[in-house]
């Protein structure tokens, strides 16, 4: 009996002995006050305790997944492919210098690009399908 009580406190618990890391970084104890079903997965939005509802007002989702909108800020021409010289302009925008993003923009196409494509053309190329 005392084992079968145990057995719930031990499913609930959020620091593991033998891995240090999880008593250095706590579970909050507040974010079921803070954020609606913090365990839920969310398709569309990434929220946070600061905003529980994800991105800011005004941002428009169109019904793709917070992965698919991540890429689709370096789709430049929202075609739903990105190319080499997409991802080198969209690490421009974020401010890296003409070196980095002339190397993670090839680095990160020829990375990406196989595990993106559709089964049927697993013809390797340079772009990114999302």
């Amino acid at each position: 009996m005392a084992e079968e009580a145990k057995a719930p406190t031990e499913a609930m618990a959020t620091m593991a002995e033998a891995a240090p890391v999880t008593a250095e970084r706590p579970v909050r104890a507040d974010l079921e006050s803070r954020l609606p079903k913090p365990y839920l997965a969310r398709a569309l939005a990434a929220p946070d305790v600061n905003n529980p509802e994800g991105t800011e007002e005004g941002h428009e989702h169109g019904q793709k997944s917070v992965l698919q909108q991540h890429v689709s800020f370096f789709d430049l021409d929202g075609d739903g492919v990105v190319y080499p010289w997409e991802t080198y302009g969209g690490m421009r925008a974020l401010g890296f210098n003409v070196i980095v993003s002339f190397i993670l923009g090839i680095a990160i196409n020829i990375g990406l690009s196989y595990p993106s494509l559709p089964i049927s053309t697993k013809i390797p190329k340079l772009y990114i399908v999302y």
